[in-house]
């Protein structure tokens, strides 16, 4: 009995040692640090109050460009409103969600690293400060890059394109109609745009955690890199305007972080 005892205190210290938990522990475990970075996103949202007009002024820059643009001759008027009660209060609680969410982003990938670093390999986790480091920089890269260089070409194709024609008044007069924009809906696809692509620039991270476990290897990317730049053409003629410009701008970024991921894998390959 004294063996048996002994080898069960055995096991039960080897799995303490390699991060063991029953499930009941994994999922409080989950819970808590969910929690936690929730409280994250309140605590940067609540700072970034301070710098709410800065905020606004970056998300709805390009909604002053498509005014600008709706003043010259022969183009429809764009206005940008809101229609309900209370959509004042909301539309501010949005936006400091978006910008808690955005600058908190380290400490939320935090916790999701602390909550999935007993499934990693030791090696993987002697890296951990420059995967954290280099996820954030990434991250808040994808979601600039977005802004400052894709999004006003997305947002004036949305607007522009497909105006329906002009209403004849007289024989000297025509007018198109108004374009009103409510700010919410700009505000939800603002946010789905910008953190899509903040997170599609997580690819190199994501390779190099799989990468190192085993489930992918360099010779995945290579062997498929045709059919990769396929897949993100096609990707980018369905998500982007039918502009050259747009459809470059995210196609040439996505291609760039897959030879990457692909380099760094074989980096890890080789050091095993």
């Amino acid at each position: 009995m004294d063996g048996v005892a002994a080898a069960n205190s055995d096991i039960k210290k080897l799995r303490q040692e390699q991060g063991y938990m029953p499930m009941a522990e994994h999922l409080g475990e989950l819970r808590n640090r969910l929690m936690r970075a929730a409280l994250w996103i309140v605590a940067f949202a609540a700072l970034s109050y301070i710098f709410y007009s800065e905020v606004w002024q970056f998300i709805m820059g390009p909604v002053a460009d498509l005014i600008r643009k709706s003043r010259e001759p022969g183009m429809p008027a764009v206005k940008i409103m809101t229609t309900r009660l209370g959509d004042n209060f909301a539309i501010e609680f949005k936006v400091l969600l978006l910008s808690g969410f955005i600058a908190g982003f380290p400490m939320i990938l935090f916790e999701i690293w602390r909550f999935i670093t007993p499934a990693l390999t030791a090696g993987i986790r002697r890296w951990g400060s420059v995967i954290l480091i280099s996820s954030v920089s990434l991250f808040w890269c994808g979601v600039l890059f977005a802004r400052l260089v894709t999004w006003k070409t997305v947002a004036d194709f949305l607007v522009f394109q497909w105006l329906p024609p002009a209403l004849v008044i007289s024989a000297t007069e025509t007018i198109r109609p108004e374009i009103n924009l409510t700010v919410g809906d700009y505000l939800s696809f603002f946010t789905g745009f910008h953190v899509a692509f903040g997170l599609s620039f997580q690819l190199p991270i994501v390779s190099v955690i799989l990468g190192s476990m085993g489930i992918i290897s360099s010779g995945l990317f290579f062997r498929f890199w045709r059919h990769a730049i396929v897949i993100l053409c096609v990707f980018s003629i369905v998500v982007m305007p039918p502009d050259v410009f747009a459809m470059l701008s995210l196609m040439v970024p996505m291609l760039g972080l897959y030879f990457l991921s692909a380099l760094l894998v074989r980096m890890i390959e080789r050091r095993a």
